[in-house]
């Protein structure tokens, strides 16, 4: 590595006081994203990041699906050369891993959209814009944004894999979350040699590799990065949320839940909706 290994600031934990959140329709959303949805785990569990492991894996990782299987290699001080699956992405964080239905359809995601009352004027684009929808439909993109992408910038936007989340938790359809989540670690690694011939090598994912980490490393293998520098992982801070408490985009634009949200025994609509 030429460079300095630099952990990007992505890949936070969802907000977790819940009960500093004073407007009650957000602290219901809060509620059902970080305990009640497919990917309550992966939203709400922080983790120590641990430097030289990071490193370790960012360093030699190499992309090796096959067979219609995501995954990547890396290797660990000793030698032992470890696979990563989407299979284990799904297992790890808790995603769904038993009887798996294909993605949503493009018309069934502007399907979505349009139920949920987006006002974007052009949805045949590569992403929404969480600001063309009502206030807590606005917070749970947000949310995901901060949780699932390495975006550093251009919040607001909503890529293609998250759209495709975001519909399979509102509507509870069990995709191949880990798919799409690895899909996007090997997008951001990219090749092993433009990496690590770089200035500076940029960690994304953090966490969800650390959680990873965690699960495939040996004692043995842990113990020879005892000494290591370590990090906490992002968390969502508060003033975001207080900002979009404060917005109030399309006021006479209703909410809108879905078929399974309704289901949901938590106050997601705001009283009188």
């Amino acid at each position: 590595m030429a460079g300095e290994f630099i952990v990007t600031k992505t890949n936070h934990v969802s907000f977790q006081n819940l009960q500093a959140i004073t407007n009650l329709q957000f602290r219901a959303w809060s509620e059902f994203l970080n305990t009640r949805s497919l990917v309550a785990y992966a939203l709400s569990t922080p983790v120590v990041l641990c430097i030289d492991q990071l490193t370790a894996l960012y360093t030699t990782a190499t992309d090796t699906s096959e067979n219609n299987i995501r995954s990547f290699s890396f290797v660990v001080p000793g030698g032992r050369t470890i696979r990563v699956t989407e299979h284990d992405f799904n297992r790890v964080l808790h995603f769904p891993t038993e009887n798996l239905v294909p993605d949503p359809t493009t018309e069934e995601i502007h399907a979505f959209f349009t139920l949920i009352r987006s006002q974007q004027p052009n949805f045949f684009v590569g992403e929404f814009l969480k600001h063309y929808l009502r206030k807590p439909w606005n917070f749970f993109f947000h949310t995901l944004i901060h949780v699932f992408t390495a975006k550093l910038t251009n919040l607001h936007g909503i890529p293609l894999f998250l759209q495709k989340i975001g519909f399979a938790i509102a509507n509870n359809r069990h995709i191949n979350i880990g798919r799409l989540v690895i899909d996007q670690v090997i997008l951001c690694m990219g090749p092993l040699d433009e990496r690590t011939g770089m200035d500076d090598v940029l960690c994304f994912y953090p966490r969800f590799l650390q959680l990873i980490l965690n699960d495939v490393l040996t004692d043995d293998e842990r113990e020879t990065f005892a000494d290591e520098e370590t990090m906490e992982c992002m968390r969502m801070k508060s003033n975001a949320i207080t900002a979009l408490i404060r917005k109030n985009h399309f006021p006479g634009v209703p909410t809108v839940l879905t078929d399974y949200l309704r289901t949901v025994p938590i106050p997601l609509l705001p009283p009188g909706e």
